[in-house]
């Protein structure tokens, strides 16, 4: 990069400084001229160019220096001469535009509101008039379908006007159909389920009557077992609470007479638990939860000698 005015190169010594009036790069001996600015509102240096401007107190229109053009290769004469024949360009086309716009207005002008009815009307007649019911008709001979089938129904119904008695009474009677249809289909279908059993029966080479009897004595047959199984269970729960008495009664013969906690005589026997216990022993078993707060006395069974 070099500076906008002398052309010197920037380096560390020469360093690049930015004009704040027009914003183009210049060295700090290029810049050496002090002017008030009102867009920054003080005093500050500024380029030769931007001392001129504020001279002649011409704003706005901030153009590059001439290095800038020699950098680019276009001389600045030339684009003074684009910018002058861009400018009569754009005088004539807004000239031309501002001619066309008064022309449309007049045209506007002349149109009055008489005109546009008369078209309005013009365009109303060109449009067939066809009836809805006409509509219909064609619809329903292309769909093969009476015209009724076709013709437009009220989407929302119509009020209520019966009376609270009459619309019970309209319901009542709607039930009622209901559950007559509702029957006859029931005793339609018991008369198929029927006929096809009667069916299925000559088939197999037995009558109704006689597959009614055997019903009969298998449901007895039925009740019977049912009876002979209870009195099996019932007797085969009394072989159980036998045989467990007698397990008690052996085990009875087979236990020791000594306490089941420190090995001492036994004096009573735990009716909860069954076991056996000497008295300290038995009131440091005793539990009123599990039943053991009851004994009976305990007497050993005298041995024989062999």
């Amino acid at each position: 990069m070099a500076c906008n005015s002398c052309s010197k190169s920037f380096s560390l010594l020469r360093q690049e400084k930015g004009c704040p009036g027009c914003g183009f790069s210049y060295c700090s001996k290029c810049l050496s001229h002090k002017v008030f600015l009102q867009k920054l509102n003080a005093e500050v240096k500024v380029c030769t160019k931007c001392k001129q401007q504020a001279k002649k107190n011409e704003p706005t229109t901030v153009e590059p220096p001439d290095a800038y053009y020699k950098r680019i290769g276009i001389t600045a004469d030339s684009t003074r001469n684009k910018q002058i024949s861009y400018n009569t360009t754009d005088q004539l086309i807004y000239e031309k535009l501002k001619k066309l716009k008064e022309g449309n207005q007049e045209n506007l002008t002349k149109v009055n509101n008489e005109d546009i009815i008369a078209r309005l009307q013009k365009l109303k007649d060109d449009i067939p008039s066809t009836s809805t019911a006409e509509l219909e008709l064609r619809l329903a001979n292309l769909k093969g379908v009476p015209a009724s089938a076709v013709q437009s129904k009220p989407l929302l119904p119509g009020p209520d006007l019966r009376t609270e008695q009459e619309q019970a009474d309209d319901l009542m009677k709607q039930y009622m159909a209901q559950s007559n249809i509702d029957t006859k289909y029931k005793e339609e279908f018991d008369d198929l389920v029927s006929d096809i059993e009667t069916r299925l029966q000559k088939l197999k080479g037995t009558s109704t009557s006689g597959h009614k009897k055997l019903s009969l004595t298998e449901n007895n047959e039925k009740s019977d077992d049912k009876e002979e199984i209870m009195k099996k269970i019932i007797q085969k729960a009394k072989e159980q609470s036998t045989l467990e008495e007698n397990e008690v009664c052996d085990s009875g013969l087979d236990e020791l007479p000594f306490c089941e906690i420190c090995n001492e005589d036994a004096k009573m026997r735990c009716r909860g638990c069954k076991y056996l216990f000497c008295k300290r022993c038995f009131y440091e078993h005793k539990d009123d939860d599990d039943g053991c707060d009851s004994y009976e006395p305990y007497t050993a069974p005298k041995t024989t000698g062999l």
